[in-house]
């Protein structure tokens, strides 16, 4: 496979962004790990950073990847890791990521090169007879501050009560016996938006290329496999989308997400292959240094 491009980052790139105070140990046995960290800019936590994560988990946040365009040694799935840390005053995104990069090179002697190759993706595009999108509106109206009521419905998908009204994406998820129903209700998204939630999905990087602009509001269900699935039914980013998992279990139709596209959006997914970014773990340990 042809290597476009390599970088090292070493420790001494990151020196000048650190935290103000940083714990990282590894977790108790039986710690449940979540998929984000709490805290950070943009939060209602803006000066802390903390969560029980793996050390994918950590690389994730730290680089700005996705889970798939990490290489790296099995062990990093399962190792899990306490950490608390506080933010210099007014920090943004972009310095708290090379914070927990110089972290990383520090605490677990971390040694990573990225890599850009070509590899298979999903491109997004228009289907045959156009999109069947709105174009995002600003509701009106209250809206509760608890959330939707969410109910199944009869077709097995979570169903939002007649008359809710939300401001911004929201996303529900029922158990069925086809598998899992999972159903998006999208306000003022871009195509951008929509591909990275796809890759999300489907593990595999998804690039917009409808040419479509502005925002859109539209709705999109599909079913997923319960044991095969990747689907965030827990532990959504904060702030970004509102998440309500719902607890009855119904029967429903089986439904792909690549026929929910099509059907529901007027879109396709068409594989392709192209530059794709990755994120190779050369070292790492497996007990961070002390704090």
């Amino acid at each position: 496979m042809r290597i476009i491009a390599t970088l090292l980052f070493t420790a001494a790139v990151l020196h000048s962004q650190t935290f103000e105070v940083v714990s990282v140990k590894p977790a108790g046995p039986g710690a449940h790990a979540s998929i984000h960290l709490r805290g950070g800019p943009g939060t209602n936590d803006p000066s802390r950073l903390s969560g029980t994560v793996s050390l994918r988990t950590l690389l994730i946040r730290a680089y700005s990847l996705k889970t798939w365009q990490i290489l790296a040694p099995a062990w990093i799935d399962s190792a899990n890791y306490e950490i608390a840390a506080k933010l210099p005053p007014e920090a943004t995104e972009a310095q708290v990521d090379l914070m927990l990069q110089a972290m990383l090179a520090e605490r677990f002697h971390l040694v990573a090169r990225r890599q850009s190759r070509r590899a298979p993706l999903y491109a997004l595009l228009c289907a045959k007879g156009g999109p069947r999108l709105q174009a995002a509106t600003t509701s009106s109206g209250a809206v509760s501050s608890a959330g939707p009521i969410i109910k199944p419905g009869p077709d097995g998908f979570p169903s939002m009560a007649p008359g809710e009204i939300i401001r911004r994406s929201y996303e529900s998820v029922i158990g069925g016996a086809d598998g899992i129903m999972y159903k998006l209700w999208a306000r003022h998204e871009t195509m951008t938006q929509l591909a990275d939630r796809l890759s999300n999905q489907l593990n595999r990087t998804v690039v917009d290329k409808t040419t479509l602009k502005g925002a859109w509001d539209f709705t999109l269900a599909w079913t997923v496999d319960s044991v095969g699935g990747n689907i965030p039914i827990t532990d959504p980013p904060p702030d970004e989308i509102d998440s309500h998992p719902s607890s009855p279990v119904m029967s429903g139709p089986a439904l792909s997400l690549f026929t929910a596209v099509q059907a529901q959006l007027g879109l396709r997914l068409k594989p392709e292959t192209g530059p794709q970014e990755a994120l190779i773990v050369d070292q790492a340990d497996r007990v961070p240094s002390g704090n």
